[in-house]
């Protein structure tokens, strides 16, 4: 069985090799196939994501953080007041607190993929 090492391909994610792959033509092809699939991966998704996000400007992706804010704000408003009483939460308590903080979540997700798509150039910013 090869002895296998991990060994840092360029500036991005150790991979496991084993020593017969550690030659300079093995990692100049390794690099090349993985700036090619890198490459694929960004045209896939700048065509798919600029079919579908369009008209991305400040105005709307303002009103997105800002959604964002009033949700956290609602699963911390709900919290303090189910967690601030006496005893226990009741079971439907816990559950419109778990619903606030699953809303947050989700729209901070959508929130950072959409500030993702736009940092890799996915989408544009329109005027």
């Amino acid at each position: 069985m090869p002895k296998i090492t991990r060994v840092n391909i360029g500036e991005k994610v150790d991979h496991l090799m084993s020593r017969d792959m550690l030659d300079k033509e093995a990692r100049l092809k390794l690099m090349r196939f993985m700036e090619g699939i890198e490459m694929s991966v960004f045209a896939a998704n700048r065509e798919v994501i600029h079919k579908k996000v369009q008209n991305l400007n400040q105005q709307n992706f303002l009103r997105l953080a800002t959604r964002v804010a009033e949700l956290r704000a609602d699963y911390l408003a709900k919290a303090l007041t189910f967690g601030g009483g006496a005893g226990r939460p009741n079971p439907s308590e816990i559950q419109e607190l778990r619903q606030a903080r699953e809303a947050y979540e989700e729209l901070m997700r959508a929130f950072e993929a959409m500030e993702r798509a736009i940092e890799r150039g996915y989408t544009d910013i329109a005027q």
